[in-house]
């Protein structure tokens, strides 16, 4: 397996810790709450179903053998996974996988989106920071007075501390009452930028600028 499908898998890990994979070259995961489902198509083509109770041990088993010179292999053998490199060789167990989260087959239904803006590894890392440094977890999807579109990082329960970014896009007419608001703990994105949807229905789709990767993301309820 190449290095960019070890780091898919490393993030897909932390929607979801279990990893269902068919045979292929597309893989899913959802989270154990059903608010944020992740799609991507890797160049590496997989042979068989598999299935990965922690991919956490798995990135760290890669990570042992990546320390060797040379390519890591991955070869297929049943139920299990053999990676080796020049020195080592490791057999990790594949894990049954019906005791598993297996993900949808299919991709969402995304309703036409509202609002639509481009999400910038560095606004994101912005947002990241002040909601750290404001202790809040909600990110507020907002109109400018031109029509763009503002997030702004807020408490969902009380008003105190705000931060604002202006992001561009475009912010449509929304139903009455409806506010759009994501936490930040649900934005496991793979670094890099994105195009965004988001809409009234309270689901939101994140598409990757460079990648074959899109991260569905359930809003929060108003």
């Amino acid at each position: 397996m190449q290095n960019e499908t070890m780091e898919l898998f490393r993030n897909f890990g932390t929607i979801n810790q279990n990893l269902v994979v068919k045979a292929g070259n597309t893989i899913r995961t959802v989270a154990d709450a059903k608010n944020v489902l992740a799609k991507a198509i890797i160049s590496d083509e997989i042979p068989q179903d598999i299935g990965i109770y922690d991919v956490n041990e798995l990135i760290n088993v890669y990570a042992l053998h990546s320390n060797d010179e040379g390519e890591v292999a991955v070869a297929f053998d049943g139920d299990y996974l053999v990676l080796h490199s020049e020195i080592q060789e490791t057999k990790f167990k594949l894990s049954d996988i019906e005791m598993l989260t297996a993900p949808p087959e299919k991709d969402i239904n995304m309703p036409e989106g509202e609002v639509t803006f481009t999400l910038t590894q560095n606004i994101l890392n912005q947002v990241r920071k002040a909601a750290s440094a404001l202790k809040l977890k909600s990110v507020f999807i907002r109109p400018n007075e031109d029509g763009s579109v503002i997030l702004s990082i807020e408490d969902a329960q009380s008003d105190i501390h705000s931060h604002n970014l202006k992001v561009g896009g475009t912010f449509g007419e929304l139903p009455a009452g409806i506010k759009l608001s994501i936490n930040i703990d649900n934005l496991k994105l793979l670094p890099g930028d994105y195009e965004v949807e988001v809409s009234s229905k309270l689901i939101s789709k994140f598409t990757s600028t460079d990648k074959q990767l899109t991260y569905w993301i359930a809003l929060e309820k108003n």
